[in-house]
């Protein structure tokens, strides 16, 4: 039987910037890290119809299959002869874009019955879709999911967030080592860093295609801070007053929006017009989107998600 990878916990900001993890050229001797593994390149290079593929984060994340727990805010049944559900997942980053088919009929049962919006925890496997250069769309194709509860997807957060700093302080140091390719998986297994990150890392900055890692770390790290701090874990003084902004906010949308949407600029002056500054309403609003109470419909409007 062939064995399942294992389903990664990773924040919606890293996975939406992953990419296929391209195999090398054939007829290369594996050259097995320290302790004897086989490098994920080199189990590419082997490739067979019965091998994973996997997609590689900017962080160096080597994903096959993850597990998400977040906010359903969304479902469509988008297929024309058979039923295939589209829905969406947000976390404290971003939103996850998850598919089921006739392939997947436990999950496909389960959206076709769950009420929007809900807690759900889901495994499934990782997915790219390049239509064109340049475009390119990274979904999850649903394999469980169940209807959980607040308090666990905060520890779904916090443990996703702890292991995201370790591969942020493994990828700086990294990018101030000097080393490059197998040299470099191998002064970060000596530093401590597990095997597969090791490599997951030196392919990431091989195949990193121009992206600005410096960049993507720090847009990371600050999504990480919104995310935890919107989640009010470490701090009980002033919840009684953003609980009544973020109230105030989400009456805001509905009044305006009637149910379709509201500009969030518009949105912003008109929340300053009634006396709440736009700092303010704006920091609610990144609570709120978190939280998964509102999403983004396209891009500048915001919506309840009831």
């Amino acid at each position: 039987m062939l064995k399942r990878e294992v389903a990664k916990r990773v924040f919606a900001k890293e996975f939406e910037a992953a990419r296929n993890l391209e195999a090398p050229g054939r007829g290369v001797a594996p050259e097995p890290l320290p302790g004897g593994a086989l490098r994920a390149e080199d189990r590419m290079g082997e490739k067979d119809s019965k091998t994973p593929n996997f997609l590689l984060s900017p962080l160096g994340l080597l994903i096959n299959r993850v597990f998400v727990v977040g906010v359903l805010t969304e479902i469509d049944n988008v297929g024309e002869q058979n039923d295939m559900w589209k829905a969406r997942v947000v976390d404290p980053t971003g939103a996850f874009t998850v598919y089921a088919g006739q392939f997947q009929p436990e999950a496909s049962i389960f959206f076709s019955t769950v009420e929007v919006p809900a807690f759900v925890a889901l495994s499934g496997k990782a997915r790219v879709f390049e239509p064109e250069a340049g475009s390119v769309f990274v979904s999850v194709r649903a394999e469980e999911v169940n209807v959980v509860d607040e308090e666990l997807r905060n520890r779904w957060v916090v443990d996703t967030a702890e292991q995201t700093v370790e591969r942020l302080e493994a990828f700086s140091k990294a990018l101030s080592s000097g080393f490059s390719g197998f040299e470099l998986s191998e002064y970060l297994v000596k530093t401590g860093v597990p095997a597969e990150l090791a490599e997951g890392i030196s392919l990431a900055l091989e195949q990193e295609g121009g992206r600005h890692h410096g960049e993507f770390l720090r847009q990371l790290g600050g999504a990480l801070k919104e995310g935890l701090r919107a989640l009010n874990l470490d701090s009980k003084d002033a919840e009684g007053a953003e609980a009544d902004i973020k109230e105030f906010a989400l009456e805001l949308m509905r009044e305006m929006g009637k149910g379709k949407g509201v500009d969030y600029g518009i949105f912003l002056k008109e929340a300053a017009f009634r006396g709440v500054p736009e700092e303010t309403v704006e920091e609610a609003v990144r609570s709120l989107l978190a939280e998964g109470q509102c999403y983004e419909p396209r891009i500048g409007v915001i919506r309840p998600v009831s």
